[in-house]
């Protein structure tokens, strides 16, 4: 397996995700997953030859996590949405 990072931290500043929300931070972890997922497969990919017996399995994986991406993108987005009109424009 793929290793993958720990929790990720929001600032407590005045930065743009400070007034984040649990749904959004969820996401976005969901997606450094992924994309961890993504680059290590990707890695492994191109260091394998065609004819490997893993290939099949690892490219299985990779759609795998592709899927699991593209089913954050958008409710992150929403999210982020959300939560940046609801800020006050200080």
């Amino acid at each position: 397996m793929i290793k993958k990072r720990g929790r990720t931290k929001l600032s407590e500043s005045g930065a743009l995700l400070a007034p984040s929300s649990t749904l959004l931070d969820n996401h976005f972890e969901e997606l450094l997953e992924a994309i961890e997922e993504i680059r290590g497969l990707t890695a492994l990919l191109k260091a394998l030859p065609a004819s490997s017996d893993k290939r099949d399995e690892y490219e299985g994986r990779l759609y795998a996590a592709l899927t699991h991406l593209d089913h954050h993108v958008k409710p992150a987005i929403k999210e982020w949405d959300r939560v940046v009109d609801r800020m006050t424009n200080d």
